[in-house]
Parts: C-alpha cells; structure tokens; sequence
C-alpha cells in the first residue's frame, strides 16, 4: 500500500511538523507491513524531527531554537487529540527507543523538553501519554530515567528557589494526571535508589524529596494511596500488556541509606569541606509548602526522610483496602528487597563506630517497611533469598531480630 507525502513539503518549517504527525497518524491506521514501517520512519526523520539531512545518511541535530519549534507544535498536536488509542499508539511511535540508533538519543532530549513544558502547562494529554510510555518501557528502565532527568534539571536544580507557578504545576500533577505521577515517582526515585544494581544511593535534591513525599500524603481530595490506585486505569492503544511498577522498592532503599549519607555529609560540614561546586554539604532545615503554599513547616533533610518512611508504611497498609481493584498483586518484589537488603549489609560493613546510630535508624527503618509489606501481603512469592540476606546482616537491632523471630514462629 502505498502512501502520497507529496503534500509535505520540509520547507514549510514548522507547519511540516504538524502535517507530519496528521500523515504519521494516518500510516498507523493501515495494516503493518514493512514499507509501511519504513515511510513511518521517513516522516519522523524528515518532516517530525527533522533530524535527517535529505542529502545525506548521517543525522544531524536540530539547532535549540528550532528544537523548541518542534517540542511547541508536538505538545499542541498531541494536547488537541481526541482518541486516547490513536494518541498513545502515535506517541510510543515517536518516541520508541533504541540502543542501535542514533536517533534516539535526540528523541528523548526532545521528550525530556516536552515533558517539562507540558507539566508547566498543564497538558495533561502529553502527561497521560507520556504515563503510557514509560509504563511501555519500564519506569525502572535506562530510558525513563533519561527522561526524567530534564524534569530534575528543570524543577529541582536549576533554580534554587522555584518559581510560584513551578510550584503550583508540581502540586497539581496527582489531581490532572495521577498515573503520570504515579510512574514519575517510581522513576525518579530509581534514578537515585539504583535498585537491583548493588550501587549505593545518590543524594537527590530535597526539593525533590519534599515533593515527592506530599504527592504520597494524598493531594486534596485524592486518597493517599497514590502509588497504588493510578496504576489500574486501562491502558488504551497499546497492544502489548504492560507490568505496572509501583515506587515502593527505590524508595525504600532511599529510604534506608539516607541516614549513612546524611552522616557522612554532617562530617564533611564539620570539617569545613565544600560539596559541588564549592557550596557546603549540609543538612540545613528547609521549607515545605503545603496546602497551595499556605502552611509552611520547617523541618530538618532527616525529618524529611522521616517523612518518606512514614508515607511508604502508610502506603502498604492501605493495600488491603485497594487490592480489589488493582492490576498488579504484588506491590513488593522480593527481588528487589533482597537487593535493598544486601545494599545496607554493605554500607554496615564499611560503618565506622560513630556511625552506629545511623546504621541502627536505617535497620529500623528496613524491618519496619518489610514487617508492614508482609502483615498486609504486599510482599509474597519466594522469599528465602530475602531471609537469608537479612540473616547475613553483620549487625542486627531489636527489630530486625523481632522481624527474624517472626518468621521462625511461624
């Protein structure tokens, strides 16, 4: 079947993203074939992206001002979709990666922005695609990370002291697009927990972890459970069945190394050692907004992690009452806990003695999490990986004893 590009004419910058995508849209209707895969690639590469020089096989970069064209007309092509299916379906097409082509790189760059763009403004369409997207390639995956790292860069690091609007677009992301948050959760907090791959934890910004932690208190009028119900909403326009991956296993590990890496930057402070780019490593009190802004509390980087504890227990137990209506039963793989398991172990055996307090906080904080994962059943499967882990422990606290003899009585 063929199809007539002869209407697209790449001169006509920047109206030929716009019919590029209406063509694009219409080859994905017709049946697959791979001619058909191939004239969906030339007008992504030619008339979408404009990433292909038309007198040569190499790729070349669009320039940042004509980038910012593109990321324009792409979030407005994609806000006005009517059909969820058609749109989805379009947009995994755009942006499908690949470790093979060297296209993608500029691809998810061009994501990135628009991601940022549509958070700021609202355009919940791209937001809910995007959700689709990284569900498709797995919120734990190198890709979503990639991409999620231009909204780290844009709300939580270039500017010190965010914007009233920034703050405003980050608050209302559970209310217009809960299963983008959702997902935005368990990717960004993989970016720094790294689960399942025997590194340690990054420091992320507390910016970052503030927010995080009210998107899981439960935005007003929305249950605080977050991180578990979005991720039951049907998924149109994709063929294949994706797993969803709830955010408890990253921040878990975030959560039981934070007390080592707040420890060590507390002995660099006192040591007068600067951090990165030369400002001082510190665990200053800083300030969360709340309610639209209008409470403010001010509260430690180590009550804040307190927080985050506090809001991922709270999240296990309100499994049982969910459970019903979710896709995915097991909210907890035991993969991954046996991983967060060996990734104190290791920060234990490097401990020094004043670090004592520090490692008996992140032992608390590990038994707690799992105790309440298994007295409401959201960790199940073979677990004896996990218990031999925790066996492995060169130290254990009252807690993690009570947790060892709890499964012996049984």
């Amino acid at each position: 079947m063929s199809v007539d590009l002869s209407e697209l004419k790449r001169s006509d910058f920047p109206s030929c993203v716009r019919q590029g995508l209406h063509k694009l849209e219409e080859v994905l209707l017709m049946p697959s074939t791979p001619h058909l895969h191939d004239t969906q690639q030339h007008i992504m590469d030619q008339y979408v992206f404009c990433c292909r020089d038309p007198n040569s096989p190499k790729i070349r970069a669009m320039g940042p001002v004509e980038e910012l064209v593109v990321v324009r007309e792409l979030g407005r092509y994609l806000g006005r979709a009517g059909d969820a299916a058609s749109r989805n379906s379009l947009f995994i097409t755009l942006f499908h990666p690949s470790g093979h082509d060297p296209r993608t790189q500029h691809k998810l760059r061009t994501l990135a922005t628009l991601i940022s763009l549509a958070v700021a403004t609202h355009n919940v369409s791209v937001l809910e695609a995007t959700a689709v997207w990284m569900q498709q390639m797995c919120c734990l995956s190198w890709w979503s990370g990639e991409v999620c790292r231009g909204l780290v860069q844009d709300y939580f690091q270039l500017t010190p002291a965010a914007p009233p609007h920034f703050a405003a677009a980050l608050r209302a992301l559970p209310s217009k697009a809960p299963l983008f948050t959702a997902n935005l959760i368990t990717t960004l907090s993989q970016l720094y927990a790294k689960v399942g791959s025997g590194e340690p934890c990054e420091h992320p910004p507390e910016s970052l972890v503030s927010t995080i932690v009210w998107w899981l208190r439960g935005a007003p009028g929305l249950p605080p459970h977050l991180a578990l119900t979005p991720l039951t909403n049907s998924l149109p326009g994709v063929s294949l069945p994706m797993t969803a991956v709830p955010p408890i296993a990253p921040l878990m590990k975030l959560c039981v190394e934070a007390p080592f890496f707040e420890h060590q930057e507390n002995n660099l402070t006192e040591m007068g050692i600067a951090g990165v780019g030369g400002r001082r490593l510190s665990t200053t009190k800083l300030t969360l907004e709340i309610d639209g802004g209008h409470e403010k509390i001010e509260t430690s980087s180590t009550d804040l992690y307190s927080e985050l504890h506090l809001s991922i227990l709270q999240t296990l137990q309100n499994v049982p009452s969910v459970r019903a209506h979710m896709t995915q039963k097991q909210v907890l793989c035991p993969k991954h806990v046996t991983s967060v398991v060996d990734a104190v172990s290791e920060r234990l055996q490097g401990s020094r003695p004043e670090q004592e307090e520090a490692g008996n906080l992140a032992l608390d904080r590990l038994a707690q999490i799992i105790l309440v994962a298994l007295h409401t059943e959201s960790l199940s499967g073979s677990l004896s990986d996990m218990w031999d882990s925790l066996h492995r422990l060169p130290r254990k606290n009252r807690l993690i004893s009570t947790l060892l003899s709890s499964r012996e009585a049984r």
